[in-house]
């Protein structure tokens, strides 16, 4: 099959027309008790795969009639496209929660069941997978950059198990959506990580030696699954703590969470050409939901946060960037061939793609949110004052 007729076909499959048989739904969803929108709620079905944004927001496109949702200390519950029609927010329960802390237990030895359990629960070969992912960079809280990427991905493990082992992945982007801004006076570049950077820290959260760590069950919000802390023993490195969320039944990892820069007082400066700076913040979240046709997980969401302070002079204050970037599975398992066509190795921000309105008008994983709609009128409002401003972008 050419790569123009699988273009074609992808446009269909995201399409809402009554040809192509998808079902469609948009909602919100929020807490039950106050009322405030619930984000990274995960929404699937064995074939597709959404989730909600900082708003609460939703967009979910299936050819199967049945919709799951499910956020980590909420009740989980299955309903239809049929029924979600007259409702136009859908309220979640908040489990009840235990005033309990910490567990005395021997959370190294849970971590090891893990291990044992990896072949098991997880998929340790060559498969590929549909991918939406945004970056987004923000210069003192004020947003510069957005990048939306849909493609295919193809990778050869989900965990890198054996440290001799390298990760090998590889990216067919087959949309984009991508603007930024910058005043012309302004000689920084913020550069974004590579994907290879980003799906090789996301594959590579086992600690193959748990004896560099100390680790400490707490109390989870959720009685389904073990809540293991844990801590880098030498304090003399760069500091890395975090958690593990474990299914008590099988031992396959809910959700980990990894924070290399917990003290930022402890964090020097670096100096580039004059200019010093320094990280403030890195810190990963990857999450992970099971396959109910091939009863194995797989990774569905993977959030990266980081920020980077460059240090102001004496006329200037400080510049903080925030950057983020979310990875969402939309269906994984697939068959499809890769075909290559970026670098993994390059910055993300420099992929040149096409944007097509109609694509991401229907697409069901990246809404835009209300400040981002504000932020891409305000780059169009900027963008024929070309002294005083550089616009980049596909649309």
């Amino acid at each position: 099959m050419k790569s123009q007729d699988l273009i074609i076909l992808l446009f269909i499959f995201f399409s809402f027309s009554v040809e192509s048989q998808n079902l469609h739904t948009s909602k919100i969803i929020v807490d039950k008790t106050t009322k405030l929108p619930l984000e990274n709620v995960n929404i699937f079905n064995v074939s597709d795969n959404s989730t909600t944004n900082a708003e609460g927001n939703f967009v979910f496109v299936s050819k199967k009639n049945e919709i799951n949702f499910n956020l980590l200390g909420y009740n989980d519950f299955k309903t239809t496209f049929d029924k979600l029609k007259n409702k136009d927010t859908i309220f979640m329960d908040l489990k009840p929660i235990e005033l309990e802390d910490v567990i005395v237990s021997d959370g190294e030895s849970i971590i090891k069941k893990v291990h044992d359990s990896i072949g098991k629960n997880y998929v340790l070969t060559t498969y590929s997978e549909n991918f939406f992912l945004r970056c987004l960079l923000k210069q003192n809280s004020e947003i510069v950059r957005l990048q939306d990427i849909y493609g295919k991905l193809s990778r050869n493990s989900v965990f890198k198990t054996d440290p001799n082992k390298k990760l090998e992945f590889a990216v067919e982007i087959l949309n984009m959506r991508k603007t930024g801004i910058k005043e012309k006076q302004d000689i920084v570049y913020f550069k974004f990580p590579s994907l290879n950077e980003f799906l090789t820290l996301s594959s590579s959260i086992l600690f193959n030696n748990t004896k560099y760590y100390d680790f400490t069950e707490i109390k989870s919000v959720d009685d389904n699954f073990r809540k293991i802390n844990f801590v880098l023993k030498d304090k003399t490195q760069q500091q890395l703590n975090g958690y593990f969320l474990i299914n008590r039944e099988d031992y396959a990892i809910k959700e980990i969470v990894l924070d290399f820069y917990n003290d930022i007082n402890s964090i020097p400066y670096q100096e580039i050409k004059g200019h010093k700076f320094r990280p403030t913040a890195y810190k990963i979240t990857v999450n992970y939901i099971k396959n109910s046709k091939t009863n194995k997980y797989y990774l569905s969401n993977t959030r990266l946060e980081a920020s980077t302070e460059l240090l102001g002079d004496k006329k200037e204050a400080s510049t903080i960037y925030d950057f983020t970037a979310n990875l969402f599975i939309a269906n994984s398992f697939t068959t499809e061939k890769v075909n290559s066509n970026f670098s993994i190795d390059k910055d993300i921000f420099k992929a040149k793609f096409p944007y097509s309105e109609d694509f991401w008008n229907n697409q069901n994983q990246l809404p835009l949110t209300a400040d981002l709609k504000v932020f891409i009128k305000s780059v169009s409002d900027k963008k024929d004052k070309n002294k005083e401003y550089e616009v980049i972008g596909n649309f």
